[in-house]
């Protein structure tokens, strides 16, 4: 941020923002584009307490990145072992350029590393398919409620959800894991991914705070609507295609655009809701000094 300065960003972001759902198409295209909703909202969580993003914005741009991290499971099911690589290389080659590029460089350079850390973790599983103990774990992943606290807890620990959906597909690659059990921790997922934003936020502005804790409510409350169809989403998901790789992608991308979607209709009045909270009332004062 500091390198792109704070004035001109915030020209941008605003002349973007000014377009009809401006705010969800860049959260959906900058997280696709570095494959880490999770810095996005970070980063969405900062630039609001610094005054560069209002808070509508904010919420826009976070719906957003809810619909673009699901690019990762789509690369992933299609990608071949010279992704990563070819990613890697790039990436460092374009860092090289003494330009403010160069930033996009280490994108991609994570972008590749993450793939080619995937190639090695699906040789590894390989030995693993039979291990009586790691099915038997992963099995308890069926029932919708334990398969969606795996997908919080994982994510939480390792603080990205890419590489969880990453994972959870080389997984059911592999035979590892089934479709029942895959969906439900893809989707577990999509809360746990929301818990850096929120450790971020406090130690910045109310509306900061605020606007992380709206983030991880709004995932919250998708997962519990999804919830009751769960079994809906992958008999759905198996009468389109008969890859379980591509399986589970669909379901992530269905799943997080239905989520989006549905606050994208009601954000007016869950704007009106969440201005009642006390962070939003200590933010107004706040600016008032």
């Amino acid at each position: 941020m500091e390198n792109f300065g704070v004035e001109r960003l915030q020209k941008w972001i605003g002349k973007i923002t000014k377009i009809p759902l401006g705010g969800f198409l860049l959260g959906g295209i900058i997280t696709a584009v570095v494959q880490s909703s999770t810095m996005v909202s970070s980063l969405t969580v900062s630039l609001v307490s610094s005054g560069v993003l209002s808070f509508k914005d904010s919420l826009l741009i976070l719906l957003g990145t809810n619909v673009g991290t699901t690019a990762t499971g789509w690369i992933v099911t299609f990608q071949s072992n010279l992704l990563g690589p070819i990613f890697i290389v790039l990436g460092t080659l374009i860092s090289m350029i003494p330009t403010r590029i160069a930033t996009l460089g280490k994108s991609i350079f994570y972008f590749g590393f993450i793939f080619f850390s995937l190639t090695f973790i699906s040789q590894a599983m390989e030995p693993l398919r039979n291990d009586p103990l790691l099915v038997e774990i992963l099995s308890k992943a069926s029932n919708p409620l334990l398969g969606i606290l795996y997908g919080i807890v994982i994510t939480v620990i390792i603080q990205s959800s890419s590489v969880v959906v990453g994972l959870v597909i080389v997984l059911i690659s592999q035979g590892v894991i089934t479709l029942d059990s895959a969906i439900p921790i893809v989707v577990g997922a999509n809360i746990g991914t929301t818990s850096t934003a929120l450790l971020v936020s406090f130690k910045l502005s109310p509306l900061s705070r605020l606007t992380a804790l709206s983030a991880s409510t709004f995932n919250l409350i998708g997962v519990l609507l999804l919830l009751p169809f769960l079994s809906t989403l992958e008999r759905f998901v198996e009468s389109i295609t008969s890859n379980p790789t591509v399986q589970v992608a669909l379901a992530f991308t269905i799943s997080n655009t239905l989520t989006s979607i549905f606050f994208l209709i009601f954000l007016s009045p869950t704007i009106k809701l969440l201005k009642k909270h006390r962070w939003y009332k200590e933010a107004m004062i706040d600016m008032k000094k």
